[in-house]
């Protein structure tokens, strides 16, 4: 479609903010979301017809700001590599970027939090059993049940040297599965389509 120097200098310009604002990606998804991108204003403006400043102006205007959609993209890399990932770090990560932009991932990235969080205290508590062992236990007390070391003369330990098999069992099956939950989850993140349906 051809059309004026003045408009390709304005889908020009567009592109050079997303590309400004995408800056974290690698380069090779850069060149793919522009290119996907400018692909996006130049069929839409197929379709009107001549393209004219005003019906650019619409276009991009539906599109979003770049700032806007960045990170969206960046989202959705980041939720695309969570998915292939077996590293928490990763996962964890991509179930951020899907909290920064939905409900469901953030409460998706909670759940996460809690699952490391529990499997962080118990692979501490055997670790530190084997370091300390007067200082680190089990703490079970009025109320309360503890891992880790104890300040409340009230609490008394409850599984002496089984923390050691138990809190590294325990705290991997829930590294693992916490992981697993949040890949099956994140197969499930609805992120590009909020871009098109703009």
């Amino acid at each position: 479609m051809n059309h004026s120097p003045r408009l390709q200098q304005k889908i020009d310009s567009y592109l050079m903010q997303l590309r400004r604002s995408l800056g974290e990606l690698p380069p090779e998804e850069v060149s793919e979301i522009l290119q996907e991108i400018r692909g996006h204003i130049l069929e839409r403006a197929e379709s009107s017809g001549e393209l004219t400043e005003e019906r650019l102006v619409a276009i991009l205007k539906a599109l979003g700001k770049p700032e806007e959609i960045a990170p969206l993209y960046q989202a959705e890399v980041a939720v695309a590599r969570a998915r292939a990932s077996l590293s928490p770090t990763v996962v964890l990560r991509g179930a951020l970027r899907w909290a920064m932009v939905s409900v469901r991932g953030f409460l998706l990235f909670v759940l996460g939090l809690i699952g490391y969080g529990i499997a962080l205290g118990f692979i501490v508590g055997a670790i530190g059993k084997m370091i300390a062992p007067d200082k680190f236990g089990a703490w079970l007390g009025p109320g309360n049940f503890t891992i880790g070391t104890n300040d409340n003369p009230a609490n008394h330990e409850v599984l002496g040297w089984w923390l050691i098999p138990v809190g590294l069992t325990v705290g991997t099956v829930f590294l693992v599965g916490t992981t697993r939950v949040l890949r099956w989850a994140l197969k499930f993140a609805r992120i590009r389509p909020m871009i098109g349906a703009r």
